[in-house]
């Protein structure tokens, strides 16, 4: 203990302020922060915070932010990204808890400070920034490894033999998901080379891709992306029609519960369920609210029947069902 109480400075940490320091200098203000192990995660925020880094935190325990006296507070989960998303925090420090259904597409860059065994843990991370609605043109991604270890092998083989998250899925997701067992034998193997696994794995991925059926490559040939023409209707429209009792689908109630939030109740429901037409609120209370727009099976079609008229517009288009309900928000 003696020994190792006389270690100079964590290099990794060192490395890990120094990435920090440079993305807020290329105006990525907002980080999230991997780890793979709680007591990591307690390592990093004790050292951050006595630099004077805004932090929270999210793990298995919940969500955390600083409190009074030195202590951390627990948040509820909701809480977590609402406040970092209003910039209560510069960078927030979690597990592979906030992998799993917490988005983030306002943040612009991710740190991987751990590397998990199972690559597809890495993608599942980096798709909590890399989605729909990201604000910034480019993200950023950084992978921090030790030198001269048997996982940096790993990553670097996969890296440049593969181009590691463009391939976790199809004909090689079996050799990857046997990496959380392998790295672990081969370090405790303490074989005298630290490269054996990774020139295994080149030999499987040679194999792999030499022949079989590759999943992948039949969907990017045959899935073609059908033309979906803006929705002539937006969610404040929706929002309008599910105030409306005369529009509804007969037997559906709408309560208000607040801004943009009901109670709704349709036939064959025991009890109102809470819906939003406010897709920012949704994604921030998705386990306790559901969105109220096409393609949920919460959502019926309002009553569009248009009273006897001549279809035909003057520009002699028809008078669809969604502009007779442009018409009836409009007041026409």
């Amino acid at each position: 203990l003696e020994r190792t109480r006389r270690l100079p400075p964590d290099s990794k940490l060192a490395a890990l302020k120094a990435e920090l320091s440079r993305l807020r200098d290329e105006g990525y203000t907002q980080v999230m922060v991997f780890t793979q192990y709680t007591d990591t995660m307690d390592f990093l925020r004790e050292a951050l915070a006595a630099d004077g880094t805004k932090l929270m935190c999210y793990s298995g325990r919940g969500g955390e932010e600083p409190a009074a006296g030195g202590d951390w507070a627990t948040i509820k989960r909701d809480e977590v990204k609402r406040r970092f998303r209003d910039g209560d925090a510069d960078v927030l420090l979690c597990t592979d808890a906030a992998s799993e259904g917490l988005n983030f597409q306002f943040c612009g860059a991710l740190v991987n400070y751990d590397m998990p065994w199972n690559p597809m843990r890495v993608e599942q991370r980096i798709g909590r920034i890399d989605r729909l609605g990201q604000r910034s043109p480019t993200i950023q991604i950084v992978n921090l490894h030790y030198e001269d270890t048997v996982e940096t092998d790993v990553y670097q083989a996969l890296r440049d033999r593969i181009g590691l998250f463009q391939a976790v899925v199809g004909r090689l997701q079996p050799i990857l998901a046997e990496l959380p067992r392998s790295i672990p034998a081969e370090v405790l193997a303490s074989r005298t080379s630290t490269d054996s696994l990774a020139h295994r794995l080149e030999g499987q991925i040679d194999e792999a891709q030499g022949g079989g059926f590759d999943l992948d490559g039949v969907l990017e040939e045959d899935l073609e992306i059908p033309f979906l023409p803006e929705s002539p209707l937006t969610m404040v429209d929706l929002d309008r029609v599910i105030s409306r009792p005369d529009l509804l689908p007969s037997g559906v109630e709408a309560r208000s519960l607040g801004a943009r939030e009901y109670g709704l109740l349709a036939p064959g429901m025991k009890e109102e369920l809470r819906v939003t037409t406010d897709p920012e609120y949704y994604e921030e209370h998705s386990e306790s609210v559901e969105l109220w727009s096409p393609g949920n099976p919460l959502f019926q079609a309002p009553d569009l029947v248009a009273p006897e008229v001549d279809e035909s517009e003057e520009d002699g288009s028809s008078c669809t069902g969604a502009r007779f309900l442009r018409s009836l928000l409009d007041g026409g």
